[in-house]
């Protein structure tokens, strides 16, 4: 509205006129068309040197659109939506909306702060005419947005599990609910665009809130075993959410595809790879796919390790094995790892695994079969430890267990042996065993006197060869026994007397026993040097000794029989004793009284000599008889003609060999009285 300075009020549209008047009026529009067209030109012409632009801007942010004009002559105001705003600065009816600039320089810039769905609309900068210029017009679209309300697919919670078998079909909806502009929804596959052509999309206006509309997006797929764990995303993104390219609204589902599981892969080793003693593996049995997830079991020899994987949650209750379940987009599956240590055991091992599941009518199943080459743990001879020198001796070796067979050789006395048989045999435990037999004659050398013989298997894991040593002893018999008896002159009982027993020769030094009759053993100590061998014996001689006989015995493992030998003890001895009597012991003075004085047995002869006052008759009559140990025993006798005086004197005979020892007896005997009777006393 106007007025003209006749005072008329008058309505002056600039520019094109709003649709809506247009509508309304269209008789005025043309009116006011033709009367625009009238207007005549002088001098400069108004114009626009900064145009308003579109402007998109969230709503409650502020809005600023420029208006500058060049030459001018009529006046300024802005329009929305083909509403005059009026001249006024402060735009009356519109708290949130002024003119901003120097109206002086032809600045009108419009200003709206805190912008709503209202303030959406098309705004125009426009100039009045004048007598000299035509009205001039410039015009801005305002858009307001409004970043949407949610994302959702309806009938599924966000990050759901839809469970569904596979080649089933499967209709997902998407909704992106009340924003400006209208929103569109793009669907993905984990981080992969789906083809738009799958997807149908209706716009909708909001239920709401008025100027709002709403996306409703449907997804129509069918699913596979690929899809399972799969997540299904639809997404958003709108000029009015900040980072929207890089952070879109998204609603999500996971697809549980029920599936049969694939057939197991066994990793980690193939049937027919040697294995070395030691080494370690992992065997890990992968299942792809399956769901509900599979049941993997491991077994050896076809009995169960104890150890299963179902699922994500359920771990392996053997030791030494892992149990995973994988997800991702190249790992789906459940994987059984069963750690492996090569030994003599695990050759020919049949490791098997077996997956079970609800969707199978029975078990899938593949295996391996280990093949483990192993050294023998020892190596071990037997036979025997002593032969005679000359004499042929057989050994035998066997090794324990190996695979692929060892190989046996020999040396003897540090030389090696081909002359040697060998044999190979399948243990029941498993492995080869690989035995050999060596025949070999001792050495008859009398400086030989041990056999170093070796027992060598070598295999191809073993770095040296295995090697078991047998230590032969080779015997020889001892020579004929010789025995002596020392002494520091003639054997005389009392003496320590010394036995001595050689004999030459012998491996191993043989052994002594020296006996004093027959069963009288004498400790003897023995030495051997230069090869003669000596035992000594010591013992004090008694009479009893003389005439016995000293045995000397010498054996060693060559001889079946002792080497016997023997020699006699010739001895001198002593009379320990003599016995003196009186016969008749009591007598009358003048009779004859015979004393007789007996030694002991003695070597040499003893003689008896007599001491007495008495008065002998005549010289002592010597008697010899044969007395103990071999010696002589003597008997002297005397006769005496008692008197009275002789009543109770003792007489002594002496017995002596010429030893040194000299032995005694005391004789003494009753000579009678004759009774003289005193007649005088009759």
């Amino acid at each position: 509205m106007a007025h003209r300075e006749d005072g008329i009020l008058a309505m002056v549209f600039l520019g094109p006129p709003p649709r809506a008047i247009m509508a309304r009026a269209p008789l005025l529009t043309l009116v006011l068309l033709t009367a625009a067209a009238t207007f005549g030109v002088v001098g400069e012409v108004q114009m626009f040197r900064v145009r308003p632009e579109n402007v998109q801007v969230l709503a409650g942010d502020d809005v600023f659109l420029k208006c500058i004009v060049e030459n001018q002559q009529g006046k300024a105001q802005w329009t929305k939506d083909g509403f005059a705003l009026g001249f006024e600065r402060g735009v009356p009816g519109y708290p949130r909306y002024q003119y901003a600039g120097d109206a002086s320089l032809g600045e009108h810039h419009l200003v709206i702060k805190g912008v709503t769905l209202e303030d959406d609309g098309e705004y125009q900068c426009q100039v009045g005419p004048t007598t000299s210029s035509l009205p001039i017009w410039a015009a801005a679209n305002v858009t307001v947005m409004v970043p949407p309300r949610s994302i959702t697919l309806l009938g599924r919670s966000e990050g759901e599990v839809v469970e569904v078998a596979a080649g089933d079909k499967l209709q997902l909806e998407c909704l992106v609910a009340d924003a400006r502009p209208a929103p569109n929804v793009t669907w993905y596959r984990e981080d992969h665009r789906i083809d738009f052509k799958q997807q149908m999309d209706v716009v909708q206006p909001s239920t709401t809130m008025r100027r709002l509309v709403s996306l409703l997006s449907r997804l129509v797929l069918t699913s596979k075993q690929e899809d399972d764990g799969e997540e299904y995303s639809c997404r958003t993104q709108h000029p009015a959410l900040k980072d929207s390219t890089t952070s879109p609204l998204a609603a999500t589902v996971t697809l549980s595809v029920l599936h049969p599981p694939g057939r197991p892969v066994i990793h980690g080793y193939k049937t027919g790879e040697v294995l070395r003693a030691g080494e370690r593996r992992s065997l890990t049995c992968r299942v792809a796919g399956g769901n509900p997830r599979p049941w993997v079991t491991w077994y050896w020899y076809g009995l169960p390790l104890n150890h299963t994987a179902k699922s994500k949650s359920r771990k392996s209750v053997h030791l030494k094995s892992k149990a995973t379940s994988k997800r991702g987009k190249k790992t789906k599956g459940v994987s059984v790892t069963q750690q492996v240590t090569a030994s003599r055991t695990e050759d020919g091992a049949v490791y098997e695994c077996r997956v079970s599941s609800d969707l199978l009518p029975r078990p899938l199943t593949t295996n391996v079969t280990l093949t483990v080459h192993y050294a023998p743990a020892q190596v071990r001879v037997s036979g025997p430890t002593v032969v005679a020198a000359g004499e042929h001796l057989t050994l035998t070796c066997v090794t324990s267990p190996s695979n692929p067979p060892a190989t046996i050789t020999w040396t003897v006395d540090g030389a090696q042996v081909n002359t040697t048989t060998s044999t190979v045999s399948k243990d029941e435990g498993g492995g080869w065993v690989t035995s050999s037999r060596l025949t070999q004659e001792a050495a008859k050398s009398s400086q030989v006197r041990q056999m170093v013989v070796v027992c060598l298997a070598h295999h191809l894991e073993a770095v040296e060869a295995i090697s078991h040593t047998r230590s032969i002893t080779l015997i020889r018999p001892p020579g004929p026994p010789r025995v002596e008896i020392h002494s520091k002159g003639q054997l005389v009982a009392g003496d320590s007397l010394e036995v001595s027993c050689t004999s030459e020769g012998g491996h191993p030094p043989p052994q002594f026993r020296i006996r004093k009759g027959e069963d009288q053993e004498l400790p003897a100590e023995t030495h051997t040097s230069e090869n003669v061998s000596r035992a000594r014996a010591s013992f004090t001689a008694a009479p009893a000794d003389n005439g016995a006989r000293v045995h000397c015995e010498v054996m060693n493992p060559a001889t079946s029989l002792p080497l016997l030998t023997d020699t006699t003890i010739t001895l001198q001895f002593a009379p320990w004793e003599v016995l003196g009597s009186a016969n008749p012991h009591s007598v009358e003075a003048g009779q004859v009284v015979t004393l007789s004085c007996e030694t002991s047995s003695s070597v040499p002869v003893s003689i008896v000599t007599w001491h007495t006052p008495a008065h002998l008759l005549g010289d002592p009559s010597v008697r010899h008889s044969s007395g103990l140990y071999g010696g002589i025993v003597t008997r002297s006798e005397v006769k005496v003609k008692a008197e009275a005086e002789d009543n109770g004197r003792e007489v002594t005979c002496k017995a002596e060999n010429g030893l040194g020892v000299t032995v005694s007896a005391n004789i003494t005997f009753e000579v009678l009285r004759k009774c003289l009777m005193d007649v005088s006393s009759l």
